[in-house]
């Protein structure tokens, strides 16, 4: 649903106004108010700003007043709103105009409509789009267009447009910033000025120990939990390793890190986004907490554990093998190596320079355990496993690699449930890829898994019949290998083994 946001009581011209429907525009008093509407509106799903474009129209206050946090954030003008827009919510295609601007800047949404109509048109823009962005990013950024010499014929959803996400637009704007000495402290102005907890909101009855009940087994299922019961159970785990650690940060600065965090993921994928983000790092502490006695320092458990909470920011959806073939531009950048796990450490790196700079004092942990969650390396970190797994950085890596791919290792009825999800993503990159190559086959694709999943295991198998052969494949390639090498390695992993050995048995007999 595209939105029109009318902030600080702009003039909107009845042209404008037609452009959306009724229900569509949303007066908003001041931009602290704005902002707490966008991530309420994420926190409930009821607009993720990700399938549609949208529009906000500021009227720039007449006089700045900065007497309290609040009046400062409600000061900025519009260009300082649309550089905070993009760096809070940078998976939001959500673009900032003035009025004397508006008209032009809705006629170029409406002429890119077209990149956002379906699922596989999104995911080849976010991929393939040449579009990098200007040089000096502000509320005319919809003016400036950057075209590269690639084979527009190719990537059908080729354009220029900052209005519309994509990787390479993102990216270059986390690289400007790290270039910048100065960056605006936009997360200090919003977790001085808003109180941030209030968004969270969580089932009545529902207490810290419950959710610490939950977190502490390896039966967690994060499939049972809404988006702000994700946030919830990462502020609980990162709360308590900072302080173990001594790297305190507050609570209202760890609720904007998380919800710049979601915000950063892709709602609409059906396996990589925050979700997974949240199961990997639960499955990260859990192994930490196992393996508790190797550790020399608390400040090992919190850096891997950050790290897997970021490992997959700014996913796609798809894969490596789709970002090199096609040739997007982002596989270009990185010379088709690591391509995904590079992006996702350098837009991560940006996010906690903003967030909690101390992360990265200790910058080669996140990038190497991130790098390690790349499976065409998994034969390098599998031969590594003999006595030097319990070097520190060597178990970091295997740890977070472990976690990345645990959900075959989970009890069969959760096991089952991200087998759907990765399944229904295997058959949108499939999709995706006849639509790339004009195979009409793509007309036929309906995008997966939008329905709850069945609740029980016969059910999910009547649905998605290919699951057991694909779990297989991935437990005899990868993870048989990795479990038994870390069980062989640490008595405290055996159990990982023994659950890929059960499910494993469970899928043969459905063969």
């Amino acid at each position: 649903m595209s939105m029109l946001f009318a902030v600080n009581s702009p003039e909107l011209s009845t042209k404008l106004v037609s452009q959306f429907p009724d229900s569509n525009v949303v007066h908003v008093p001041c931009v602290a108010d704005l902002l707490l509407r966008l991530y309420a509106n994420r926190l409930s799903g009821s607009n993720t700003y990700e399938r549609n474009l949208s529009l906000v129209v500021y009227q720039e206050p007449a006089s700045t007043s900065s007497a309290t946090p609040e009046s400062a954030l409600n000061s900025i003008s519009a260009e300082e709103l649309s550089c905070l827009i993009q760096k809070q919510f940078p998976c939001f295609s959500l673009s900032v105009t003035t009025p004397a601007n508006a008209l032009e800047a809705v006629g170029g949404l409406n002429t890119r409509r077209t990149m956002y109509s379906t699922r596989l048109n999104r995911v080849s823009t976010w991929m393939y789009n040449d579009y990098a962005g200007p040089d000096q990013p502000g509320v005319n950024d919809s003016e400036t267009c950057a075209h590269s010499k690639s084979d527009h014929k190719s990537h059908p959803a080729s354009s220029c447009s900052s209005n519309v996400y994509t990787m390479l637009s993102h990216l270059t704007k986390v690289r400007r910033s790290s270039a910048c000495n100065q960056r605006k402290p936009y997360s200090k102005m919003i977790s001085s000025a808003l109180d941030l907890r209030s968004l969270i909101h969580v089932p009545r009855g529902n207490t810290d120990k419950y959710y610490w009940d939950f977190l502490s087994t390896w039966d967690f299922c994060a499939m049972r939990l809404n988006t702000s019961e994700l946030v919830w159970c990462s502020y609980l785990i990162l709360g308590k390793l900072a302080r173990d650690a001594g790297f305190e940060v507050s609570d209202n600065e760890l609720f904007l890190l998380l919800l710049t965090l979601e915000a950063s993921y892709h709602q609409g994928n059906k396996f990589h986004n925050f979700r997974h983000a949240v199961d990997v790092m639960q499955a990260t502490w859990q192994l930490c907490c196992r393996l508790n006695s190797h550790f020399d320092s608390n400040a090992s458990v919190l850096l891997v554990c950050v790290a897997a909470i970021g490992h997959d920011v700014g996913h796609p959806g798809t894969n490596n093998a789709l970002m090199c073939d096609p040739l997007s531009p982002i596989a270009k950048l990185y010379q088709k190596k690591s391509v995904l796990e590079n992006f996702h450490t350098e837009i991560f790196s940006d996010i906690l320079r903003d967030h909690w700079p101390r992360i990265l004092e200790k910058q080669s942990v996140i990038s190497d355990t991130i790098l390690a969650t790349d499976m065409a390396l998994h034969s390098q970190y599998v031969d590594q496993m003999d006595t030097s797994s319990s070097k520190h950085p060597t178990l970091l890596s295997l740890i977070i690699k472990a976690a990345d791919i645990s959900n075959v290792t989970r009890p069969l009825h959760i096991s089952t449930k991200w087998a759907v999800l990765i399944t229904c993503e295997f058959n949108e990159c499939a999709a995706l890829l006849k639509f790339l190559q004009k195979d009409d086959g793509y007309e036929n694709y309906m995008p997966e898994c939008d329905d709850p999943l069945p609740d029980c295991v016969e059910s999910m198998l009547i649905k998605y019949p290919s699951i057991p052969k694909g779990q297989l494949l991935f437990i005899n390639a990868f993870a048989e290998s990795l479990f038994a090498g870390l069980g062989d390695c640490f008595h405290e992993l055996k159990f990982l083994h023994n659950n890929v050995q059960e499910n494993k048995k469970f899928w043969e007999g459905k063969m």
